[in-house]
């Protein structure tokens, strides 16, 4: 069943009355990286110019609403350095999805809302870009949390959007406690603030941990994880196994099911049908969900036997091979 985009509809539906041509689209944490990439490299340009010519701002940008509060500013702050003063700012998204309450933050980063259009379910605020979150960088969204596991004390990255805000979480700290640390070679993936392979480089020096995420921003949080303690690991962007080449000892994982406000079994579909062929002869996986989530009958699907290791009735670890 296709999946009506109702934001995107209402944008569609009143683009010619606003008189907004080619907007800079942000509709995803990739997105809103890739302009601001695009804009640090068109400062460097202009840096590096002999006239120091004038650099070129956007003119208008249409961000689609991100997943969460801290998300949200974040975005709107970075958008409004993104567009020329006094261009035009549209946030559009559903209104199961929020955006009713996102009024403020576009106020506190953009400025004044001029216009408010509603429909499909969705609701669009309008407004001339004061740039007042202008100037702001990632850097000053992030934040740093000490976690303690066992003996092992460390520092986690925080960055808005990525899972567990820093903290140590009840799934986590079951799928930790469950695990065992006599591998070698480690893949966690999607891995949010880096905190699984972190501790578990701390708990086995030797070890050679790799983490992955398909968020940017997660990327950001582990790589800051990872300086922070000092540790020695690989970390790059994969969604879910796309970028990833290795066989491993050892899969650890800690996926997402939800995204807006829906419950999304793609991660653990695509997961399933991937996981076995990046196992060593021996490897196994471990994988923690909630109770309630029938992730083995996915992972059999695959080919994989598999167990449950523990289940403490809010959480539970999967062992497959």
């Amino acid at each position: 069943m296709v999946v009506e985009n109702l934001p995107q509809k209402l944008w569609e539906r009143h683009r010619s009355t606003l008189g907004i041509e080619n907007p800079l689209v942000i509709d995803s944490e990739q997105a809103l990286f890739d302009a601001q990439a695009r804009l640090n490299l068109a400062q460097d340009k202009r840096t590096t110019n002999e006239r120091g010519s004038t650099l070129p701002l956007i003119k208008a940008a249409l961000v689609y609403l991100p997943k969460s509060k801290p998300l949200i500013d974040m975005t709107l702050a970075l958008v409004s350095g993104m567009v020329e003063k006094d261009g035009d700012i549209l946030l559009v998204g559903g209104n199961d999805a929020g955006i009713r309450s996102a009024n403020e933050l576009f106020e506190k980063n953009i400025g004044p809302i001029d216009q408010k259009i509603v429909g499909n379910h969705s609701a669009m605020y309008v407004g001339k870009n004061q740039a007042l979150g202008a100037g702001k960088t990632l850097s000053d969204f992030l934040s740093y949390q000490s976690v303690t596991y066992e003996t092992i004390d460390i520092e986690v990255a925080n960055l808005p959007g990525v899972f567990s805000g820093g903290k140590l979480d009840a799934g986590t700290r079951l799928l930790l406690d469950t695990i065992p640390y006599d591998r070698k070679k480690i893949l966690d993936i999607g891995c949010g603030t880096g905190m699984i392979g972190v501790i578990y480089k701390n708990k086995s020096p030797e070890s050679d941990v790799t983490m992955c995420d398909a968020s940017p921003i997660a990327i950001e949080a582990t790589k800051k994880t990872v300086e922070k303690n000092k540790i020695d690991a690989k970390v790059f962007t994969s969604d879910v196994f796309s970028n990833v080449t290795d066989e491993y000892d050892l899969i650890l994982c800690n996926p997402p099911f939800h995204k807006g406000v829906g419950t999304d079994y793609s991660f653990i579909e695509i997961f399933a049908r991937d996981a076995k062929k990046h196992l060593t002869k021996d490897g196994k996986i471990y994988l923690v969900c909630n109770s309630f989530l029938a992730y083995e009958k996915k992972l059999e699907l695959s080919g994989l036997s598999v167990s449950v290791a523990i289940d403490n009735t809010a959480f539970k670890v999967l062992l497959a091979h």
